[in-house]
């Protein structure tokens, strides 16, 4: 795959996302993010994201920020929706990614209230920002070799395996599993309660995004009733759109990048490499949006997944590339435990495997390959 961004590039939809800030909620959600995130991101990556700063999204208005005014939410449309992972992933990576596991059945929830469908006591407390769900959904690309299976009992389903990783464990209430029945090869979205008896946990040892609490879930015969499988999806079609989220570089990797081009801009000789790279990540930012909204206007058109797959690679390197920079400008104390380079090189490490199948691995192999010298 080659990559070009020396041809016009439609900069509209990352124009949108720019004007969000506009929007009082992105506003508050910047806010929060520069000035009481960042500060603390060192800390909470040792300690872990915290109870309060769950409160603290809460009272913001994240935990509902996608949902209908009938249930308090602000309805934010695309474009400010990704301002404010921006914002967030600006802030504290470790918090994004807390959070953002919980996005995902706001978008559900509210797509059946919309539709007039009923939702259920669950349903309405999410739309109302009164729970934090954990999501875990990777395992399933990796079907048929692993998976979680969901087998059909009595009045419901069981569900057995192992999800590999589980962000915000210790915060979150309730969990959103993808399940698969291997004889009928559809997949299910159940949502399991983290009380359950017949589940375990265990903490991982990671070195990146070490405070977002991730930790690998088992279910053990776990019991789910048929209301609480909220969604059937053929795996034909999962694939289809999971292959959406492999390829595209999305909101967070724009914050986390900006994150470590502001630092560098104002680290002495360092601010030659902002001044460098700054121009090539709009243009990376701009190319990302437009192509992504692009396939989305027409599902039955093209997709241009060979691109956007391209150009994720080419930002994910670049993102180490700017990460290496900032710790080498500091001298030596980038790599302490109480400098903030060394905190993003290893968030944009995470990013390099995050939402990663057998394409896009081979993809990034590949390009690391063919930049040998010959």
């Amino acid at each position: 795959m080659t990559l070009t961004l020396d041809t016009p590039i439609d900069t509209s939809s990352a124009d949108l996302v720019d004007a969000a800030d506009e929007h009082p909620l992105v506003a508050r959600v910047r806010a929060f993010a520069h000035d009481t995130l960042a500060p603390r991101a060192l800390r909470t990556d040792r300690e872990g994201v915290s109870a309060d700063t769950v409160d603290e999204l809460r009272r913001i208005g994240l935990l509902n920020h996608l949902a209908p005014a009938s249930f308090g939410g602000a309805e934010l449309d695309k474009a400010a929706e990704r301002r404010v992972h921006e914002h967030l992933a600006y802030g504290d990576f470790n918090t994004w990614l807390a959070w953002a596991q919980h996005t995902g059945l706001i978008v559900h929830f509210t797509t059946l209230a919309k539709s007039g469908k009923p939702i259920g006591e669950v349903g309405e407390r999410v739309l109302r920002g009164e729970v934090l769900s954990g999501t875990s959904i990777s395992d399933a690309r990796h079907y048929p070799t692993r998976y979680v299976r969901a087998t059909p009992t009595a009045g419901g389903w069981r569900i057995d395996g192992t999800v590999s990783w589980v962000s915000g464990w210790g915060i979150n209430t309730l969990l959103s599993v993808a399940a698969i029945d291997p004889t009928t090869e559809s997949q299910l979205l159940a949502l399991i309660s983290v009380n359950d008896e017949r589940l375990r946990a265990e903490p991982l040892p990671l070195v990146a995004a070490s405070g977002s609490r991730t930790w690998r879930v088992t279910f053990d015969g776990v019991f789910v009733a048929e209301p609480d499988i909220v969604k059937r999806t053929p795996r034909s079609e999962w694939d289809q759109r999971d292959r959406n989220i492999v390829s595209d570089v999305r909101s967070h990797v724009f914050g986390v990048s900006r994150a470590i081009l502001d630092e560098l801009r104002t680290t002495g000789a360092s601010a030659v490499v902002a001044q460098a790279w700054e121009p090539q990540f709009a243009r990376y930012r701009a190319r990302a949006y437009a192509l992504s909204d692009q396939a989305e206007s027409d599902p039955a058109g093209p997709q241009y997944f060979e691109d956007r797959l391209a150009l994720k690679v080419e930002v994910l390197r670049s993102l180490h590339e700017i990460a290496r920079a900032l710790v080498i400008s500091r001298a030596g104390s980038g790599i302490l435990g109480t400098d903030t380079a060394q905190l993003h090189a290893r968030s944009a490490l995470f990013l390099q495997v995050q939402s990663q199948n057998q394409q896009s691995r081979s993809a990034q192999l590949a390009n690391i390959a063919a930049s040998a010298p010959r």
